[in-house]
């Protein structure tokens, strides 16, 4: 895309634009955030913790974005295309991805933690194994909606060509 026509894109969509800087705004200072909290660490808790919490934080971000590429490309754009189907697939092996590194992570926080704050454990393993719970509780709700609008949208575009 040149650049003329991501500023007449931006002129035409200035809401959407404007959401988009807002999350990646958010997105990056969420980062900021916890990787300082990480060299800033006093304890071993203190570091995985904040490392616990990046790693929860890069799951919100990545699953936030391709849920919000599925919106976008089912009920903003309105046209189907081959992304929208792929963007399904590409939610399942983001979840399979996220739950295979969180056993590393895991191994981690448990190999570095301390005998000191064991006890901590499990509210640490909620943060590592628990965020793709709430985009899979989505995906049960709202996934089959979206996936019906997508195969109308596909339905009509193949009856207007």
């Amino acid at each position: 895309m040149s650049s003329s026509n991501l500023l007449k894109y931006v002129k035409k969509n200035p809401v959407l634009t404007i959401v988009l800087i807002v999350f990646i705004t958010l997105a990056i200072m969420g980062y900021v955030d916890n990787i300082n909290g990480m060299r800033n660490a006093e304890t071993s808790y203190d570091y995985c913790y904040h490392l616990c919490q990046l790693f929860d934080h890069n799951s919100w971000t990545i699953f936030t974005f391709i849920y919000a590429a599925i919106g976008f490309l089912t009920y903003a754009h309105k046209q189907y295309s081959k992304w929208s189907i792929w963007l399904f697939y590409i939610v399942a092996l983001a979840m399979i991805l996220h739950y295979f590194f969180a056993g590393f992570v895991f191994d981690y926080v448990f190999e570095h933690i301390g005998s000191d704050y064991m006890d901590r454990l499990p509210s640490l393993t909620r943060d590592i194994y628990g965020r793709p719970l709430f985009f899979v509780i989505l995906s049960f709700f709202f996934m089959p909606k979206i996936i019906k609008d997508t195969i109308k949208l596909r339905q009509e575009q193949e009856l207007t060509i």
